[in-house]
C-alpha cells in the first residue's frame, strides 16, 4: 500500500511539470524559445517555405529568454489552447532573440525600429511586411487580453 501511494504521489507531482504541453510544441525549433545561437535569416528561410506550402502568414516574434513579458505570453498561450491552435493554423512563428548575448541586429534592420518586446513584424508568405505590432496593445493588466489577441490573429486569417 505504501508503494502505490509512493507511485501515485510521484506521478501526480511529476504531471504537472514534466509532462505539461508548450502552446510551440510540435513546431519548428525555431518557433520554440528565443536562442541566441540561431540564425535568423536561415529561419525566416525555412519559414517561407512552411508557410508558402500551408497558406499562411509568418509572425516573427522579437523577444528574449529574459524578457518578463515574453515569459508572460508564453504561459498566456500555454493556457489558452484554442487561442494558441489559431496563432500556429494562421502563422508561422519565428522567435527572434533580442538580449546581450546576440541582438540581431543584421537581421532586424530590415525591418521598422521597435520600442520594446515582445515585438511582431507580419509577414505575408514571401517575407513581405504587412504590419510591424507594439503587443503593449494586446496586454490586460499583468497579462494579454485573450478577445484583443483572437481579433489580431483574425484580422490576418483573413486577409
Amino acid at each position: 500500500m505504501k508503494t502505490l501511494c509512493a507511485v501515485l504521489l510521484a506521478g501526480a507531482l511529476i504531471t504537472p511539470f514534466g509532462a505539461s504541453a508548450t502552446w510551440a510544441e510540435g513546431q519548428p525549433g525555431y518557433s520554440q524559445r528565443y536562442d541566441p545561437a540561431r540564425r535568423p535569416l536561415d529561419d525566416l528561410l525555412a519559414a517561407r517555405m512552411k508557410a508558402a506550402s500551408e497558406r499562411k502568414k509568418i509572425l516573427l516574434l522579437v523577444g528574449g529568454e529574459w524578457c518578463n513579458w515574453c515569459q508572460t505570453m508564453e504561459r498566456f498561450l500555454n493556457a489558452k489552447a484554442s487561442l494558441a491552435r489559431s496563432l500556429t493554423e494562421t502563422f508561422v512563428v519565428v522567435k527572434v532573440n533580442v538580449s546581450d548575448e546576440n541582438r540581431n541586429e543584421a537581421f532586424l534592420r530590415h525591418y521598422p525600429a521597435y520600442e520594446g518586446v515582445p515585438h511582431f513584424y507580419v509577414l505575408d508568405q514571401q517575407g513581405n511586411l504587412l504590419e510591424s505590432i507594439n503587443t503593449g496593445l494586446l496586454e490586460q493588466g499583468e497579462s494579454y487580453n485573450q478577445e484583443t489577441f483572437h481579433q489580431l490573429i483574425e484580422h490576418f486569417a483573413t486577409r
